[in-house]
């Protein structure tokens, strides 16, 4: 990795923090789609490992509800956890091309539905049966592409939580992920030395984003930030697909 790479990296850090303090969602989706741009998509995941635990950990820690949050969601988090793991061994380590498809997918998908506001309305006696489902599929995708929004946001959305409540769960369920993620890049040697440093240096501005986006929130209209990184996705996810078919 040279140093030009390095520097781009930090910056997208610092950017996909500021996105993810503004709207409380996005660190992953935003660093992965970019940095896949010019970085292959394995070390790319790896390099999210350490500043997405931080910011997670940030967000689940702030809320009062966590025992509550881990009480109900463990149905989730366990399955997503352990196929994260098992697809990080059988198909994370080689990151096969068709990777990038399913990448490109992910992003169109997340973004699609959130520039048209799309939002599900879970029964609460449909929970328990879905939550092994969602969590078995979102693990699969973030193993492979290491980000896990889509089925996992919109299931997550459209439960019976409240607003206050939801910013703390997404936190609570994104952080079991990361460090789940984090573990098998470990285990399997994908989040080596040099990149260990890397991903460790990118906290810094991950968080100095977040902290940045938290204080012009008040500022700007979230609402047209958050068209415009909806759309950032959707172009670049656009661009991911078709690169991979031509």
């Amino acid at each position: 990795m040279s140093a030009v790479d390095i520097v781009v990296g930090l910056s997208v850090f610092l950017l996909a923090g500021t996105v993810k303090g503004l709207v409380g969602l996005g660190l992953p989706a935003i660093s992965i789609a970019l940095m896949s741009l010019y970085l292959p998509l394995p070390e790319a995941i790896a390099l999210i490992s350490l500043p997405t635990i931080f910011t997670n950990i940030w967000q689940a820690s702030v809320g009062g509800k966590f025992k509550v949050i881990v009480r109900r969601q463990w149905p989730l988090i366990v399955p997503l956890a352990v196929v994260l793991y098992l697809t990080v061994w059988l198909l994370g380590q080689k990151g096969p091309n068709w990777a990038f498809l399913v990448l490109g997918t992910v992003l169109i998908a997340y973004s699609t539905l959130g520039l048209f506001r799309i939002r599900l309305h879970i029964h609460a006696d449909l929970e328990r049966p879905l939550a092994p489902v969602i969590g078995t599929v979102s693990g699969f995708i973030a193993g492979l592409v290491g980000v896990p929004v889509v089925p996992l946001m919109p299931y997550l959305q459209g439960l019976d939580i409240k607003p206050s409540e939801l910013v703390q769960t997404l936190g609570v369920v994104l952080c079991a992920t990361s460090f789940a993620l984090t573990a098998s890049l470990l285990f399997f040697g994908l989040l080596d030395g040099p990149r260990a440093l890397v991903s460790a240096a990118a906290v810094a501005p991950a968080v100095a984003g977040m902290w940045l986006g938290q204080q012009i929130r008040s500022r700007l209209s979230v609402e047209q930030f958050r068209l415009a990184v909806f759309w950032a996705l959707l172009l670049t996810g656009v661009y991911t697909f078709a690169t991979q078919l031509l």
